[in-house]
């Protein structure tokens, strides 16, 4: 699944559960339970050579460019607009928890082999992956965004 629609799910988990101690873990186990969502990622069905060169690696620090504009949109919406500091520092962390995987085991997609300490989840990801052709594999992650951003504008309100 792309970076955005991972962190809009940990932003509508903040969004919707109020306890950082609960919203945290439950982020980043959800990044699990979204691979198993069939989804199109700008390395589906493809050689270690096309995910090194060319418009990928451009694609993938764009889609993380966007996920992090995402999550400090709504982290300085409720720390600015609702002033809910709490509720603020819960979406800026559950938003990090929620692409955490990726971040991790993301620098293993250009190397020969999985640095040690992220073995365990680049194993979890790879059993978890459902990977789909486009374009079914964007409509799934498109529903799931819609999804997500009703939950956050739905509970995030003056």
């Amino acid at each position: 699944m792309l970076l955005t629609p991972h962190t809009l799910v940990g932003v509508a988990i903040a969004s919707t559960v109020p306890e950082i101690s609960i919203a945290v873990p439950v982020s980043f186990v959800m990044h699990f339970m979204g691979d198993l969502v069939p989804h199109w990622d700008f390395y589906t069905y493809t050689t270690k050579e096309q995910r090194i060169s060319g418009w990928r690696p451009i694609a993938v620090m764009a889609d993380l460019a966007i996920g992090i504009a995402v999550g400090m949109f709504f982290t300085l919406y409720a720390l600015w607009v609702l002033k809910n500091p709490y509720l603020a520092v819960n979406i800026f962390l559950s938003g990090i928890a929620s692409v955490l995987p990726d971040a991790l085991t993301g620098p293993s997609l250009y190397m020969d082999k999985v640095p040690f300490p992220f073995k365990w989840i680049h194993a979890i990801q790879s059993r978890l992956q459902f990977p789909a052709s486009l374009p079914w594999g964007m409509v799934t992650q498109v529903i799931v965004a819609v999804f997500c951003l009703g939950l956050i504008l739905g509970s995030l309100t003056l």
